[in-house]
C-alpha cells in the first residue's frame, strides 16, 4: 500500500482475528449475461424526504438487507519456526514448520439469484475456506469465481437458488450530498446498517491507481469491506472498501460503474482483460512544461509509445501532450488510467492531443493490455502506463 499524500492512513475495512480452519480454494470461471444497469428503479417512497427520512431508510433496508451477506474466511499457511536456541547449539532447527491459521470477516452482496456474490478481493485473498451467511441465517460454503487485485473486486458463488438480489446503479450520476446507506458486518456484527451522505467523488486516495473512490460519511468499520453502499432507490452505487484510520466519518467505496465491468468479466472468464492504448505517460510539471516551451492548458505528457500499439498506429508520438479523453480533461496520469479502467477492449476513444502548439483530435480503438503490463509497478518520476 502506498502512503497517502493527504496526511492520513488508510485501512482496508476487513475484520481479522486468529482461529482455526480447513480446505483450499481455487478460481473457477462461469459464463453469465451482462449485469443490468438499474436506471428505472422507483424511489422507496415517492415524495418522502428527510427529516421524515427515518421511515424512508427503514423501508430501503427492508428491501435491500436480504441480499447482503456475511463472509467468514479462514487462511492457513505453513511458516518456518525459528529455534531460539539455534545460535547457542548450532545445527538445523528441530522445530521445522508450523501451521498458522487466521480468521477474517467481511461482507458482500448477491447480484444473481443463483448465488453470485460481489465482494472485495482483499476479503477473500488467500483464503482456504469461505463461509457465506445469508441474512436469514443459512450458511453455505463459498468458492471464488474470480479476483481482480488491480481494482480490489472479487466474485464468489454459493450453491443456492432463488436468492434476493441487489442491482448495480450508475455511480456517474451521483451528486455530493446525496443520502446513502451502508450494510455489512463491521467487527463481525452482521446486518449492521449505517447512513450518511456522499461526501466527495473521484477521490484519489492512492491505495488503487485504477479506481476513483466515492467518499462517504456513512460509518464504515473493519468487516464492512465488500458490502454495498446503497442510494435511496435501493441501488448499489459502490463497494465499501477502506477507511481513514485516524478519522471519523471518512470511508471510501469503489464506484458501481467500475464494479460492473469487472464483475461481468470475472463471471464470464474468471479474470479481467484490461483495455490499453500502449503509452507510458508522465505528469506535466511546470518544470517539464518550461523545458518543452509548452504554454497551453494542463495535460499529461507521452513519455513512450509502445511499437505496434493502438497509440502508435493512430500516430501519437513521444512528447505529445494529451489534454482530454472523450471530452474529459486530463490533469494527471491517473485520470487517463482510471478512465480506461471503465472501458472495454474494442471500445473507441478520442484523445485531444497537443503537438508543437497545434491541437488535434485522434480516435483510436482500445486493445488488450499485454500480461507484462497488467500488474502496475511503482512509477518513475510520476510516469504511469495505460
Amino acid at each position: 500500500m502506498r502512503p497517502s499524500p493527504v496526511g492520513y492512513v488508510l485501512v482496508l475495512a476487513t475484520g481479522v482475528a486468529v482461529g482455526a480452519g480447513a480446505v483450499a480454494w481455487k478460481s473457477h470461471s462461469a459464463s453469465s449475461a451482462p449485469l443490468a444497469v438499474a436506471t428505472d428503479t422507483p424511489p422507496i417512497r415517492a415524495g418522502a424526504g428527510l427529516p421524515a427520512g427515518t421511515s424512508l431508510i427503514a423501508d430501503l433496508v427492508e428491501r435491500a438487507a436480504p441480499a447482503v451477506v456475511n463472509i467468514d474466511t479462514v487462511t492457513k499457511e505453513r511458516r518456518q519456526v525459528i529455534d531460539p536456541f539455534e545460535d547457542f547449539f548450532g545445527g538445523r532447527s528441530p522445530f521445522g514448520t508450523q501451521e498458522f491459521v487466521q480468521k477474517g470477516v467481511g461482507s458482500g452482496f448477491i447480484v444473481d439469484p443463483s448465488g453470485v456474490i460481489v465482494t472485495n478481493n482483499h476479503v477473500v485473498k488467500g483464503a482456504t475456506e469461505l463461509t457465506v451467511t445469508l441474512n436469514d441465517g443459512r450458511k453455505f460454503a463459498g468458492r471464488v469465481v474470480g479476483r481482480d487485485p488491480s481494482t480490489d473486486v472479487a466474485v464468489v458463488s454459493i450453491a443456492a437458488k432463488n436468492l434476493p438480489t441487489l442491482a448495480l446503479g450508475e455511480s456517474r450520476t451521483l451528486r455530493v450530498g446525496e443520502w446513502v446507506v451502508a450494510i455489512g458486518s463491521p467487527l463481525g456484527l452482521s446486518k449492521t446498517v449505517t447512513a450518511g451522505i456522499v461526501s466527495a467523488l473521484n477521490r484519489d486516495v492512492q491505495i488503487n491507481e485504477r479506481v476513483s473512490f466515492i467518499q462517504t460519511d456513512a460509518a464504515i468499520n473493519p468487516g464492512n469491506s465488500g458490502g454495498p453502499l446503497i442510494d435511496m432507490r435501493g441501488r448499489v452505487i459502490g463497494i465499501n472498501t477502506a477507511i481513514a484510520a485516524q478519522a471519523q466519518g471518512i470511508g471510501f467505496a469503489i464506484p458501481a460503474d467500475t464494479v460492473r465491468n469487472i464483475v461481468e468479466q470475472l463471471r464470464a472468464k474468471g479474470k479481467v482483460e484490461r483495455a490499453w492504448i500502449g503509452v507510458s505517460i508522465g505528469e506535466l510539471t511546470p518544470e517539464r512544461a518550461q523545458q518543452m516551451f509548452y504554454k497551453s492548458e494542463p495535460g499529461v505528457i507521452v513519455r513512450q509509445v509502445i511499437p505496434q500499439g493502438p497509440a502508435a498506429r493512430a500516430g501519437i508520438m513521444e512528447g505529445d501532450v494529451l489534454l482530454e479523453v472523450d471530452g474529459h480533461k486530463l490533469e494527471k496520469p491517473a485520470d487517463l488510467i482510471r478512465y480506461l479502467a471503465d472501458r472495454r477492449v474494442g471500445d473507441a476513444v478520442t484523445l485531444m492531443v497537443s503537438r508543437e502548439g497545434q491541437h488535434k483530435a485522434i480516435k483510436l480503438g482500445l486493445a488488450a493490455m499485454p500480461p507484462e503490463a497488467q500488474a502496475p509497478q511503482a512509477p518513475e518520476q510520476g510516469d504511469e502506463g495505460p
